[in-house]
């Protein structure tokens, strides 16, 4: 008898069995990224799970407490869409000078990083204002965006989303210089804007960041806390 064999075959079996689990492992499938799954209605974009209980926030790119907001309740909400536990809505509505332009943009951002380009929007709220005031500051610049307001809506964007630095931003999310520039060129994109921030309007919305839960709209008065509090766990 081999003295040694019974040791050898228990090695043997645990080799085995490492390689089986770890195969198994390998083989399984990753959990599913709901944040990628996007729908454009008239009204904006909804991100995640279909059956999943619904968060809609009326919001403008440039609005302070809607930054407030997203600083605050970003991280989580996120984690939520991603996991399938919550959908997410972001309607467009129209208030300072960058949120034509910025929505314009969101909507030609593939729909994968869609939702990742309005958090990185709202993330560098402060810097893309900086910039606009900066251009106030230039005689010349202020000429060029005063005269593209008077142009209309679609030269004006242009303008803005080169003052603010969202080209660059865009770009870093897949959409290159000459297609933005295309993208904010279009007439269709900007009716589909001039549309969704109507259709706020028409639906009682005077103000951001406005939010629903489940088809209520909630209190302007409410915090981030009790938002938080609202969402699943």
């Amino acid at each position: 008898a081999d003295p040694g064999g019974g040791m050898r075959f228990g090695k043997a079996v645990l080799a085995a069995l490492a390689l089986l689990f770890a195969t198994s492992a390998a083989a399984a499938p990753a959990a599913p990224d709901h944040r990628l799954s996007v729908i454009e209605s008239a009204e904006g974009w909804t991100f995640g799970k279909a059956n999943a209980p619904l968060l809609a926030e009326y919001a403008s790119y440039g609005c302070p407490h809607c930054g407030q907001f997203a600083a605050a309740t970003t991280e989580r909400i996120d984690r939520l869409v991603r996991a399938g536990k919550l959908r997410f809505a972001w309607r467009p509505f129209l208030i300072f000078p960058q949120d034509r332009a910025a929505a314009v943009l969101t909507r030609c951002i593939a729909a994968p990083r869609r939702l990742d380009f309005i958090k990185a929007l709202m993330a560098q709220q402060s810097a893309i204002q900086a910039s606009l005031q900066a251009a106030d500051r230039d005689e010349r610049l202020r000429s060029a965006l005063f005269e593209a307001e008077l142009r209309g809506p679609v030269d004006h964007s242009a303008a803005i989303a080169k003052a603010a630095g969202l080209l660059p931003l865009a770009e870093s999310f897949g959409l290159m210089r000459p297609q933005a520039n295309a993208c904010l060129s279009s007439a269709a994109n900007h009716d589909w804007v001039t549309e969704a921030d109507m259709a706020a309007r028409l639906g009682g919305i005077t103000g951001t960041p406005t939010y629903s839960w489940k088809g209520n709209r909630l209190a302007r008065t409410i915090t981030p806390d009790e938002l938080l509090a609202l969402l699943p766990l």
